[in-house]
């Protein structure tokens, strides 16, 4: 099956060089005095909905579709008036380019974000056109195919916060058919999962 996996990561646009392709920083640029040598870039047409409409493969894709077109990027999607700080949802291919770009001492290796700023969408085979997302969730209890899980929102499972909901939930159906891994075991004994689920 073809999939694409995408990692969420802060964007503060630096420059832009057409209706679609900007320059970008991962980080606030006034804490390291505006560095251009940190900038990435990044055309924001590659994204899935290009690669269905077959504008592009889908090796070729780069970056998740803007928030208003079913996807996660908030910066764009279209200059000039486009967003200029916001979310960059970029591929596992995009940041191994950067990763290989980036110079020693000067831009460091691009860091792979957590599992509750990814998302998975798959373009054929049995999971064709469906997309998932990863979320922090402990399963409390399971009764036949269903199971009650508190699930947390992204960049808060491990911060003590309260989850944002419990829900029972076939996650045969509606996760990503791999099995769950436990992250860590709480003081209570309880499990707590990485899943990626179909549900934003």
């Amino acid at each position: 099956m073809t999939k694409v996996m995408f990692y969420g990561l802060p964007a503060w646009v630096g420059a832009t060089h057409s209706s679609t392709i900007c320059d970008w920083w991962r980080v606030d640029p006034s804490t390291i005095t505006w560095d251009r040598s940190l900038l990435y870039s990044v055309d924001l047409s590659l994204t899935p909905s290009a690669a269905i409409a077959g504008r592009i493969s889908v090796s070729q894709i780069d970056v998740d579709d803007f928030t208003g077109s079913g996807g996660r990027t908030t910066i764009g999607p279209l200059w000039p008036s486009g967003n200029t700080i916001g979310g960059c949802w970029v591929t596992d291919n995009y940041l191994a380019r950067a990763t290989a770009k980036s110079r020693p001492g000067k831009a460091s290796a691009v860091d792979v974000p957590g599992y509750e700023f990814m998302a998975m969408q798959y373009f054929d085979g049995e999971q064709n056109n469906r997309r998932f997302y990863g979320f922090h969730a402990s399963v409390l209890q399971v009764q036949g195919n269903l199971s009650l899980v508190e699930i947390w929102n992204p960049g808060t499972g491990n911060s003590g916060a309260p989850p944002a909901g419990t829900w029972w939930l076939d996650l045969a159906a509606s996760a990503e058919p791999h099995p769950p891994c436990v992250e860590r075991i709480d003081d209570n004994g309880r499990a707590h999962r990485a899943i990626h689920s179909r549900f934003r």
